[in-house]
């Protein structure tokens, strides 16, 4: 990487994880949402597994890298001073709704888009839009609003950051004994899984979690330039959803930067495997209240992921792998408005049905 400058290397290697998170998602259906509905389904499945193993390794992997000084993520924005709890809370419930409705997260549509579903499509152009206006535009009014009723200053408890280690005191050794128990709990999450394949769900789990690590590494390590330093980040697909869509549009007076570049790696991955696997065909809405509950799912997650401060990638994997407190909370409630969101599903669905059934 020594021919290229920090910042092109940088953007090379964000690519290629993109690409690379593209394509296994793409083969393996990789998604937070189907491992939310096998435990609803009191199963754990193929995706359950997955989820488990990409959390393990991805916090190992990352707490090995805080641990050896190879990597800051002090200054990620994981691991501010401030915990915006009623932000993270209330974001992540509206983006587990969102995402049943849309049934699918941000990171999901990106894969199926690349396939030729145009209802991804639309549910990526509203959850960019409106991540967009909820970070600069007239929706940061609210958000600023709520940070400012709910926010703890972690600082002010005697905390260096909110990361969980700090928390039990032990630094960096506390990351790894934490790590250490989810590696051992992925393996009996495996072992007692009903799942058809567990080792290519254990081996899709690896390559996810490896690959948030490879985000903060590249970040971190290949592109920190000391004329222009940049903020060390990985995976997240919200706020370089909506970022990618202003690039688009400013192209001569923008500049991409490693989410915008990784967004578009993983829709040329999931391209790639859908051209190659003659699955690329278009797919459109069936019903006008179809529609409506896609565009509704997608504002819900463009909103609700930027408060949240990431995605089910974003908050649940790159966030959780520094041990943050906020992104624990933040996956939680994503979880808790994913299930909310089924319920209300459900009853529709039910209500629907009832009303199609013949009066006795």
């Amino acid at each position: 990487m020594d021919v290229f400058e920090p910042r092109t290397a940088m953007l090379l290697i964000a690519l290629t994880v993109g690409a690379i998170f593209g394509v296994t998602a793409r083969l393996t259906a990789f998604c937070f949402r189907s491992a939310v509905l096998e435990l609803l389904a009191r199963r754990i499945g193929f995706q359950a597994v997955a989820w488990a193993f990409a959390l393990a390794i991805a916090v190992t992997a990352t707490q090995l890298l805080s641990f050896t000084g190879t990597v800051d993520v002090s200054e990620s924005i994981y691991l501010s001073s401030s915990l915006p709890w009623l932000t993270l809370a209330l974001g992540g419930v509206l983006f587990g709704v969102g995402m049943i409705l849309a049934r699918g997260c941000g990171a999901r549509h990106m894969v199926l888009v690349a396939g030729g579903n145009l209802r991804s499509a639309i549910v990526l152009s509203v959850l960019g839009i409106v991540a967009y206006m909820t970070l600069r535009g007239i929706l940061a009014v609210p958000r600023t609003s709520l940070e400012a009723i709910g926010t703890l200053d972690i600082a002010a408890l005697g905390l260096s950051s909110q990361s969980l280690s700090d928390l039990i005191g032990s630094g960096g050794i506390a990351g790894l004994v934490i790590a250490g128990i989810l590696v051992v709990g992925a393996f009996v999450v495996a072992f007692r899984s009903g799942a058809k394949a567990p080792r290519v769900a254990a081996l899709t789990g690896v390559v996810v979690g490896l690959l948030i690590a490879a985000g903060w590494y590249a970040s971190g390590v290949i592109g920190f330039d000391e004329f222009e330093p940049v903020r060390a980040q990985s995976l997240t697909f919200t706020a370089p959803v909506g970022n990618a869509i202003q690039f688009l549009m400013t192209y001569t007076g923008a500049s991409a930067d490693f989410g915008v570049v990784a967004v578009g790696g993983v829709v040329l991955g999931a391209l790639m495997v859908a051209l190659v696997r003659g699955e690329w065909h278009l797919e459109a809405f069936e019903t006008p209240h179809q529609l409506l509950r896609y565009v509704g799912g997608g504002a819900l997650m463009g909103f609700g992921g930027v408060l949240a401060l990431g995605c089910t990638v974003g908050a649940g994997l790159s966030g959780v792998s520094t041990l943050s407190i906020g992104s624990i909370l933040a996956i939680s409630s994503i979880f808790a408005g994913a299930l909310l969101g089924d319920l209300l599903v459900r009853r529709r669905i039910e209500a629907r049905s009832m009303e199609v059934q013949p009066a006795e």
